[in-house]
């Protein structure tokens, strides 16, 4: 669904929505000539039948920086709140200029004067990484606490630290000031940066930040995220701990049934090599969060994508928006919560890379490439169990290529399943080898893009015995990748 079309000459990044009371829904985005730039400004649109049709774009804040990553917060008193932060591109390095947020008591129909978030992160360095060091930015919504008291996360450094760390600052006015020494730390540590939090307020108010993690300087890793919890309104945290996630520019939305929705952009692989939108149901929010079922809700085929939002229009039904800088459009996708839920454990299905590691099957492919920061990668990806861009086999280039399976003795096998290159296009054709050493094609993967979890089954009998899995990949789009190779048996082997 198209939400909203830049001007010409502009793209529409990051979205941001909230529900508001009366069940309507605003949206803001940063509209620019490309992803950063000086002519970054705000926009603000509505929408009146829950997310299916919206107002055009106006203009809501437009200074003389870039201003970016908005996020709009109504409170119970139904004042709205934007935030944002700015970076001065004029000057090299470039200068981020702090957060902001301005309030409206009339439903958007004007603004207060912009007011400064102020930060201990705040000060003069000599030392220059990504910026001079002592800046602050933002990307998460302000968040109110039962107590009537405002949070907004921050992440940033100190003058004399290059690692990024991640902090709260409270407001006890409603967001017309915002003062440093209400300030408190989320997380700090050397050789990471804790990146983007992303506060959630759970019903019995627990408070949830999501952590990016980046893990060298300068550079937003594709690590793991982590989490951390606060039992007092904010004002302290646990010590982070990772979850199953790989998370950025993430929004999160408490459902009516208490249930949390999480929409990220995802840096797994999983689905795809690039940032696709993916969605995360967390069914019991105030225990770790691991293990949540998680699909593709959007992938515009390009790198430059994600930066979520999430507002659930009706119990159950949730409107993720993204955007797609091709186009430069705000698009945005509705989605079913309960149909988000693992695949139960197959109990056919063979444990192929046990069966390696005592030698009882044997690999054949010229999908050879390794390197050292994807383990995962290499002749074993295939057969680990999990289907992903980065739990693979590659080869360094084009098609044809192929790989395949022996094992030490006639297996009986009912099905094969096959997932080719996550987000890309590419065709295959898969056969089985009989324990009397004929063989057969059991089935054709034609040329289209298929996704992380579109593990695509072919019959090969009703337990026939076979000794060897072929797959041939015979057109592919850039390099040869072959994410999984499963087998089911009548007995699970």
């Amino acid at each position: 669904m198209i939400v909203a079309q830049a001007s010409p000459g502009k793209k529409l990044h990051f979205p941001n929505m909230e529900r508001l009371n009366d069940g309507s829904l605003v949206a803001v985005a940063r509209e620019g000539a490309g992803h950063t730039g000086q002519d970054g400004r705000l926009l603000v649109l509505n929408s009146d039948d829950r997310g299916r049709t919206w107002s055009s774009p106006a203009v809501v804040h437009d200074s003389a920086y870039d201003d970016r990553d908005p996020m709009i917060t109504q409170l119970e008193s139904g004042r709205l709140l934007l935030s944002w932060f700015q970076i001065d591109y004029s000057v090299t390095p470039p200068e981020p200029m702090g957060t902001f947020v301005r309030h409206s008591d009339d439903g958007g129909a004007t603004w207060s004067e912009p007011v400064t978030v102020q930060t201990s992160m705040s000060g003069e360095s000599d030392i220059v990484d990504t910026y001079e060091l002592g800046w602050a930015a933002s990307h998460g919504q302000i968040k109110e606490l039962p107590s009537g008291e405002l949070i907004v996360p921050l992440y940033g450094t100190v003058p004399d630290d290059r690692w990024q760390r991640a902090t709260v600052v409270r407001s006890l006015d409603g967001g017309e000031s915002w003062r440093a020494d209400t300030e408190s730390l989320i997380a700090s540590a050397r050789n990471t940066h804790y990146q983007e939090p992303v506060l959630t307020v759970l019903p019995d108010g627990t408070v949830h930040a999501l952590l990016r993690i980046g893990t060298a300087a300068s550079t937003m890793g594709a690590v793991r995220s982590q989490e951390s919890w606060s039992h007092d309104g904010g004002r302290t945290w646990t010590p982070p701990a990772e979850i199953d996630l790989v998370t950025s520019s993430a929004h999160t939305e408490v459902l009516k049934n208490g249930d949390v929705f999480l929409a990220y952009g995802d840096l797994s692989g999983h689905f795809t090599d690039r940032r696709g939108t993916v969605g995360a149901v967390l069914r019991n929010p105030g225990r770790p969060w691991k293990g949540a079922p998680r699909e593709l809700v959007y992938d515009s085929g390009t790198g430059d994508q994600a930066n979520p939002a999430v507002a659930e229009v009706r119990p159950g039904r949730v409107l993720v928006l993204g955007f797609d800088s091709d186009t430069s459009r705000l698009v945005g996708d509705f989605v079913d919560v309960a149909g988000i839920r693992d695949e139960p454990a197959d109990p056919r299905r063979m444990d192929l890379a046990a069966l390696h590691a005592a030698g009882r099957l044997t690999i054949g492919t010229d999908l050879v490439y390794t390197t050292p920061g994807r383990p995962n990668v290499g002749r074993t990806g295939p057969i680990d169990g999990v289907v992903g861009y980065y739990d693979a086999a590659w080869k360094p280039a084009a098609a044809p290529a192929q790989y395949t399976i022996s094992f030490d003795r006639p297996t009986r096998a009912i099905e094969v399943g096959v997932a080719l290159k996550p987000g890309h296009a590419e065709a295959a054709t898969v056969k089985v080898r009989t324990a009397a050493g004929t063989w057969r094609s059991v089935g054709e993967l034609d040329y289209r893009v298929r996704w992380g979890d579109d593990l695509t089954w072919f019959r090969v009998g009703p337990g026939t015995p076979i000794d060897m899995i072929q797959v041939g990949i015979t057109e592919s789009s850039g390099w040869a990748v072959l994410a999984e190779v499963a087998v089911r048996s009548p007995a699970g082997g």
